[in-house]
Formats: structure tokens, sequence, C-alpha cells
């Protein structure tokens, strides 16, 4: 059973705490309650996010504690209802429809609360506008893993090159199923099931949903540099593997998305480089499929100590 809002009622009954700005480009998010290390890790994403050149609308949903006093404080654009599950857990499907309904920005991505984008990330973005190959396409990328230790002031640019050294010497690139936002143009996933949010499978339905209609999944992970704050998972209320794999969201994310979608929710058809997008040919998505394997089995690894 789901705890129901009225979408249409997003003027009466949403708090927007600053006006959306309606740049090409809007980031929005499910952010956790700005407690312990999601105080810091959040207020170094939305930090960066909000200070993306060119600008971009930041777009944040939910009441969990702080996130109302961060929008307002910083001028970032605030929906507080969101529907829930039984458990309460916030539902996807929600943010994306109230995402379109409320931005009118040509391009719209998800992105996940603990992640710290560039400029790099508005570069891809331009590209992809420019484009005219494709009406109807996903964009995804490969995240690298940095423990960050401090709270970062992305207008300074000391930090800014404490931030890129800490990249360079702790970085550790992730496995391509962990998947950290999807870009898309605001024709696509103005409806998406009710998948619980923060729990496994519906990432790989985003991705494997928009091929069957030949919609390329583009990868970005050689343009993109996304930065993802290590963090350990003691918010959780259950283990990591229950969380993604086992547990009872888990599998109903799993029965919604018509199964796990491992391959075909985590693996790309077209690449963007420095000369545009380009088809990803055989041999090299095997290639790149094989020197993934050693970051999946690490991963698959500490999902089982988890348990």
């Amino acid at each position: 059973m789901i705890e129901k809002t009225a979408n249409s009622k997003l003027n009466s009954e949403t708090s927007l705490r600053a006006a959306l700005c309606h740049a090409p480009v809007t980031i929005f998010a499910l952010p956790k309650a700005f407690v312990g290390d999601a105080n810091q890790i959040q207020k170094n994403a939305f930090r960066s996010w909000s200070q993306l050149s060119p600008a971009v609308d930041v777009l944040l949903f939910g009441d969990e504690d702080g996130i109302a006093e961060f929008a307002a404080e910083h001028e970032i654009a605030h929906v507080a209802q969101i529907e829930r599950n039984e458990n309460g857990t916030p539902l996807v499907g929600s943010a994306f429809s109230m995402a379109h309904a409320v931005s009118t920005s040509p391009i719209l991505v998800y992105c996940n609360s603990d992640v710290i984008l560039d400029r790099s990330f508005t570069d891809a973005m331009e590209a992809l506008a420019n484009q005219d190959q494709f009406e109807h396409w996903l964009a995804i990328g490969q995240r690298l893993d940095v423990p960050i230790d401090r709270e970062l002031d992305f207008e300074n640019d000391s930090q800014r090159q404490w931030l890129r050294r800490r990249c360079d010497s702790h970085g550790t690139k992730s496995s391509h199923v962990c998947k950290e936002y999807f870009a898309f143009p605001r024709n696509m996933f103005q409806a998406v099931p009710p998948f619980a949010v923060g729990r496994g499978n519906w990432d790989n339905w985003m991705v494997a949903s928009v091929k069957p209609d030949g919609a390329p999944v583009i990868d970005l992970s050689r343009q993109v540099k996304a930065v993802h704050q290590t963090h350990d998972y003691t918010h959780m209320k259950a283990s990591r593997m229950k969380c993604y794999v086992s547990g009872e969201e888990a599998r109903e994310n799993e029965r919604l998305a018509g199964g796990r979608n491992l391959i075909s929710g985590s693996t790309c058809t077209h690449r963007l480089g420095p000369d545009g997008i380009q088809k990803i040919g055989l041999l090299r998505a095997g290639l790149d499929f094989l020197g993934d394997v050693p970051r999946f089995a690490k991963l698959m690894t500490q999902l089982l100590l988890s348990r």
C-alpha cells in the first residue's frame, strides 16, 4: 500500500524554498536526514551542484531533518511532499513525476545525494543537449569512490585543488553496476514504477527499460568526474545485502522491475567522447566487461560480508 500525495496540488501543498531559474538542466535528489556523516556528505554534494557553471537548477525532495533548512539557506528549490511506501521509504517514481511537473528544463538528472559534480558534468550536458542523433537517450557514468573528511567550499580555489589531489591520491573506480546519476531528456521517464529509494534493482531497470525501444545508453565515464564520497552504512536499518538484494523492499523493487536486469541494466550502448557520441563495438564492450570483473567481485564480497 502506498501513501499518496496529490501531485496536481503542487502549488498549495509543495514548499519551494527558492524559485527555479529554468536552467537547461535540473538535478534532483531524495536526500537522507542531515545527521551524522550524511550531514557533511550531502552539504558537499549539493553545494557542488549549486555552484556548477553554467548554472543548473537543483531540486530536493522530502521532509527529513535538515532538508528544508539547508534548502532555504542555500536558495535551493525544495519539495517537502513525497509519496512513501508502507515502510515510510520515499518512492523514486514520485520524485520523477514531481520533477517533471516542477521543472521546465529540457534535461533532467536524478543524482544520489553523496556525489560531488564539477564542470565536466555541465560540459557533458551541453554536449548531449547539442547532439542531434537521438531524440530519446539515457546517460550514466562510472563513479570515483573518494574518502572526504571535511566540508568543502567550492568557491575556494585551494579547496578545489585539495579535492583534485584527493581524487588523484585516494580515488578508486567503482564497478559499473554502481550507478549514481541518470541524465535524460524530459520526454522520458515521465512515469516510473513506485520503487523504494536506496534499495536495489530500480537503477538497473532505468537502463534496461530504454533498450527495447532502441534508445541509446550513453556512457559519460570518460568525460565526467562523479566523486562519490565514501561512507559507512550505519544509517541503514538492515544490512547492505538486505537493502540491495534480499530484503523485502529490494525484492519488491525486483518484482516491479521485472527482474534484476544486472547485465542489461549496467551496460552502455554508446559513449560520449571528445568527438561526440559513438557506438560501443562488441570488442570494446567485451573488454570493458572483463575489466570490471574485479571491481564487481569486490562489491559482491562486501555485500556478502554485510549479511
